[in-house]
């Protein structure tokens, strides 16, 4: 088992791609071929974007676009109810739930991380101003240099 298999987020991530695959085979055919295969695109791209987000380097990175591919996502699945591709209302609404319960986790996934590394930078001493460089001396200019 590798090690993101265990992940909640995994296994949701799944679930609405194995759905996909099960409800695109009744789209109308001017939609199986286009969105049908759009939708599983994004959602496996979901998937492997949870699966880079697991690792340490590059985690904010990869969590910013599982996040953004959860949200085009959403929006297709959207556009497959506009245009009536889904068989049936049920299907619709059934695939929108876990997409939604996967954004809420990655979401959420991406908010922690984020007060972890605010908190780690808190706790080392680095300001999230600290990158901007030397402030001005008091009493000066931010643009005017100090002549002796």
């Amino acid at each position: 088992m590798s090690y993101y298999e265990g992940l909640p987020i995994y296994k949701s991530t799944m679930d609405p791609i194995v759905l996909l695959d099960r409800v695109a085979q009744h789209f109308p055919k001017r939609h199986k071929y286009t969105l049908g295969a759009r939708l599983l695109d994004t959602a496996t791209d979901c998937l492997l974007w949870v699966a880079r987000a697991q690792r340490r380097s590059g985690r904010m990175q990869a969590l910013d676009r599982l996040c953004g591919r959860v949200e085009e996502l959403k929006l297709l699945v959207q556009m497959g109810k506009e245009v009536k591709a889904f068989e049936s209302f049920q299907h619709f609404a059934q695939v929108i739930e876990q997409v939604v319960g996967v954004a809420k986790q990655a979401e959420a996934w991406r908010a922690h991380e984020r007060r972890a590394e605010q908190s780690s930078s808190a706790r080392s001493g680095v300001s999230p101003t600290s990158h901007r460089g030397p402030e001005p001396v008091s009493g000066s200019a931010p643009h005017q240099e100090r002549t002796r």
